[in-house]
């Protein structure tokens, strides 16, 4: 398969058969050209899941803001956070008297479990698909990669053979700065944010945990990301984290290892 992008510039004419025809023809002739292996089955259903659980976060969030801005016209006011806002639900069915509002909290509490169950139910059954996945066992191995990360990643890019270095893939996933060079002139910008929007910011939230957590450990790779927040702040070095992580995703899947924590300065030599 072509991306359908790559295949644009090369048509000529109106639209019609033969002249897409002759552009994917002319496009699969060029050096450059990325093409995107074709998913199984397996694959494509694992990636409906993850449609699946998606829409109920949506749904969910949606449910949430709904909420919290009606019941500031009554003067309460309730934190985003998701585990507080439910605590909170729950002590003001016990508090207010007024019917509609007691209704309203009724149906927002039975609706929110309701989400909380379907989501439980998606992770279990990424957690089996995973079980029977060599690719996402061996992610599951590395720092900040779950049973949802590991399952997103095994499905869009099975053991990464579509990528001929952990840069090619980096760069695919939309991690790495932009860049505007002309002669002398070199700049890097932010991330480019190309690729699967999905898969970024998976593994971006799963890097912000190893971010989070890095200052408990003594390994290479915690250090360095101890000594880059301290350098350069949080957000940067939770990119960075991210970018780190999709390089030693790559390299594990190519020498179908595990990961183990290296020391000694290894890691540098390594990603």
């Amino acid at each position: 398969l072509i991306p359908a992008q790559h295949v644009t510039p090369f048509v000529r004419g109106n639209k019609n058969d033969k002249n897409d025809c002759m552009a994917i023809y002319e496009a699969s002739r060029r050096p450059n050209i990325r093409f995107v292996p074709v998913k199984t089955e397996q694959q494509q259903a694992v990636l409906i899941l993850h449609r699946m659980r998606e829409r109920v976060l949506t749904s969910r969030t949606a449910c949430i803001n709904q909420t919290r801005s009606l019941l500031l016209e009554f003067g309460i006011h309730i934190p985003k956070a998701y585990s507080i806002f439910k605590r909170t639900i729950h002590e003001l069915l016990s508090e207010i008297i007024q019917p509609v509002i007691r209704l309203m909290l009724l149906e927002v509490h039975e609706e929110l479990e309701g989400y909380d169950k379907r989501i439980r139910l998606l992770d279990s059954l990424f957690r089996q698909s995973n079980a029977q996945n060599s690719s996402a066992e061996i992610m599951q191995s590395i720092l900040g990669v779950g049973p949802i990360i590991a399952s997103a990643f095994s499905a869009s890019i099975d053991k990464g053979q579509a990528f001929k270095s952990a840069k090619d893939f980096s760069v695919w996933l939309g991690i790495t700065p932009k860049q505007y060079a002309s002669g002398e002139t070199n700049r890097l910008s932010g991330i480019t944010k190309r690729g699967d929007c999905y898969l970024r910011k998976q593994l971006i939230h799963g890097a912000r945990t190893v971010v989070n957590h890095a200052h408990k450990k003594d390994d290479d790779l915690n250090r360095w990301i101890t000594a880059l927040k301290q350098r350069r702040g949080v957000n940067k070095a939770v990119v960075a984290t991210a970018h780190r992580l999709a390089r030693l995703m790559w390299i594990l899947l190519q020498k179908n290892e595990f990961y183990r924590p290296m020391s000694n300065n290894t890691v540098k030599q390594n990603a």
